[in-house]
């Protein structure tokens, strides 16, 4: 079995940072996420946006990074919003209750005119 690579794409749009991982989050790949979010976070844009449209699993590892990406946003003051969860992505959050305090949005577009 290779291990495929996660592709993440980033996006500058104004004071708006997208983040749009491609394929499976687990603990082989969290690191690799967590990699691609520390310079961004450090750069401490007004609004830090994880489309997760393409990622069809997420273990406790990837919940662990979007967490600590929202606890830095959180301590500057900046906004973090997940938008286009899919199924799996969407059913992990809710199983683990943190659907209570990431802001979850259902579209791209609605993530950046919040």
């Amino acid at each position: 079995m290779s291990e495929q690579t996660l592709q993440i794409n980033i996006e500058t749009l104004d004071t708006s940072v997208v983040v749009t991982p491609d394929g499976d989050i687990d603990l082989s790949k969290s690191t690799e996420l967590r990699a691609q979010l520390q310079p961004l976070l450090a750069q401490q844009p007004e609004k830090l946006v994880i489309d997760l449209h393409a990622v069809p699993y997420m273990d406790s590892s990837g919940l662990a990074t979007l967490i600590e990406a929202l606890q830095i946003t959180r301590q500057h003051g900046k906004n973090f919003i997940l938008c286009s969860l899919s199924e799996g992505v969407q059913s992990i959050i809710a199983l683990s209750r943190l659907d209570a305090i990431f802001a979850i949005v259902s579209s791209r577009d609605e993530a950046l005119a919040e």
